[in-house]
């Protein structure tokens, strides 16, 4: 996790999600400044209060769609760092174009968010079964977009969809691990590098077990 090579992931994917929060924490302050006081004026206080803690929320339980859509932007430079360390004997070759890795990752990225935000509200009116829900729903999405987006490096999106549903148990514990992780503030700038790493190596070890 802490070669040379990944550094520059790594501080891409931190740019990218401190970027992305700072951003949206602007937007929120500046709608806030029009949200009606109705002659209250700790109204707005209260709105901001409310919305920073929604959004950090937020942040912890989306971290797994964001880091597939990391995922989709750095998923051959830290694939290929691995295999060139760990199977030098691997050469990519028949596998996806970019522009195919990058429309699979994004296409991912839009089905995760989308069941994320119907799964949002058992979040908040049930605590421990919305988390469970969440991490079983991010579980399944996190190993196919991580387990996928590396076969494809080597193989048709038809070849990977079979290798990965030969082998959707242990898939699914390694995405579920992965989306725990995003979870975590902080480690979750981790979760590509690490998720992309970890598929990696399960795509060699499946792909020569058959």
């Amino acid at each position: 996790m802490f070669d040379r090579k990944f550094r520059g992931v790594l501080w891409l994917g931190v740019a990218g999600t401190v970027g992305l929060f700072l951003a949206l924490t602007l937007v929120l302050q500046w709608s806030i400044r029009y949200v009606p006081d109705f002659g209250f004026h700790w109204i707005q206080d209260a709105t901001a209060i409310i919305s920073q803690f929604l959004l950090l929320i937020a942040f912890v339980f989306m971290g797994a769609p964001v880091a597939q859509l990391f995922a989709s932007f750095f998923i051959d430079r830290v694939a290929a760092a691995v295999e060139v360390k760990y199977y030098p004997q691997e050469r990519q070759a028949g596998g996806a174009t970019f522009n195919e890795l990058l429309t699979a990752g994004l296409s991912f990225t839009a089905i995760s968010v989308g069941l994320n935000l119907l799964a949002f509200p058992l979040q908040i009116a049930f605590v421990g079964v919305g988390t469970l829900v969440v991490l079983f729903v991010n579980g399944y999405l996190t190993a196919r977009t991580f387990f996928e987006l590396a076969a494809l490096r080597h193989m048709s999106w038809r070849e990977a969809n079979l290798l990965r549903r030969k082998h959707r148990v242990r898939l699914f514990l390694g995405g579920a691990l992965i989306s725990l992780l995003a979870m975590v503030p902080f480690l979750n700038f981790f979760v590509p590098l690490f998720g992309t790493a970890m598929m990696t190596h399960e795509y060699n070890k499946l792909a020569r077990s058959g």
